[in-house]
């Protein structure tokens, strides 16, 4: 601006002074190339100008557009956090209603264990069997059953069979694949005690008692099957907190409660009141991370 205002006084005085008479030769051509620079300066910054203003309008234009896609997205992530949230909702209905159907059917429809003296072979090799693993293996020849303290069998809250306890369950597979047992089936069912699962990371796994017991007799029949006895051997039951054998009032009686029943029944005698464990219960188990190996539920 004061190029262009410096230009008009030179103007202005090249004028008066070319009327007045009083202007040299050098003087006038000096005043014409001023004037020449100070146009071509000022079509310069015209120039610079419009494409400032140009630059501008596109910001604008870019701006707009980016909030625009930004309300979009804040728009999808509203809905799908509101999607989201139904569906937890449903899913915690179904489940609700899922566990009391489960609970009537206890309390309606209990299962019949037929049991039966097992052969002297079969009872004694149990015995023997039992006093090698005392304090964590129990046999109960009246009833032909065989448990197990979940605690020396898992970890609080998990359904993964520790590597210590493999060895008990080695050992009761070579008995039941003996020729002793050729005539019986195996039922392993799963108990727990009544403390609610509350840790995120086993709740994940194991939303409820039922799932955690459901979830362990599946992992003790897979040990099981891999050591040679075969599916149609083996019945898979699940009975959460409902069964206690003791006041789950304490440490010690909620220790009882947590435990792996395995009861030897003659050969085809759950059949019609319960079916072989559904193979998906393999690969459910298999994917079970190793972080569930903690002490706490």
């Amino acid at each position: 601006m004061r190029k262009i205002q410096l230009f008009s006084i030179l103007v202005a005085g090249c004028v008066t002074a070319i009327s007045t008479g009083c202007v040299s030769l050098d003087e006038h051509r000096q005043l014409q190339m001023a004037h020449r620079t100070l146009e071509a300066e000022k079509a310069q910054l015209e120039q610079e100008l419009y494409d400032l203003r140009n630059s501008n309008s596109n910001l604008q234009t870019r701006l707009s557009s980016s909030e625009q896609h930004m309300r979009s997205k804040e728009s999808l992530a509203s809905n799908l956090q509101a999607e989201n949230n139904r569906l937890q909702a449903a899913v915690g209905s179904a489940q609700r209603t899922v566990e009391e159907l489960a609970r009537q059917n206890v309390l309606q429809d209990p299962i019949i264990i037929e049991t039966t003296k097992l052969p002297e072979a079969l009872d004694n090799a149990l015995q023997d069997f039992a006093s090698k693993h005392p304090g964590s293996v129990t046999y109960d020849p009246g009833n032909g059953m065989v448990k197990w303290t979940s605690d020396l069998l898992f970890a609080l809250g998990s359904d993964i069979v520790m590597d210590s306890a493999k060895q008990s369950l080695d050992g009761f597979a070579s008995i039941m694949n003996s020729p002793a047992a050729q005539g019986f089936d195996v039922m392993v069912i799963g108990h727990t005690d009544d403390r609610p699962i509350k840790r995120a990371e086993t709740k994940r796994n194991h939303p409820t008692n039922w799932h955690l017991s459901s979830h362990r007799s599946i992992s003790v029949s897979n040990v099981l099957r891999d050591r040679g006895i075969t599916d149609d051997r083996i019945v898979v039951m699940a009975r959460g907190d409902t069964q206690p054998i003791a006041s789950n009032d304490t440490e010690a009686g909620r220790g009882q409660n947590r435990r792996v029943e395995i009861y030897i029944v003659p050969k085809g005698s759950m059949a019609g009141q319960m079916t072989n464990q559904p193979h998906s219960g393999q690969s459910e188990v298999a994917t079970r991370r190793a972080a569930q190996q903690d002490f706490t539920k």
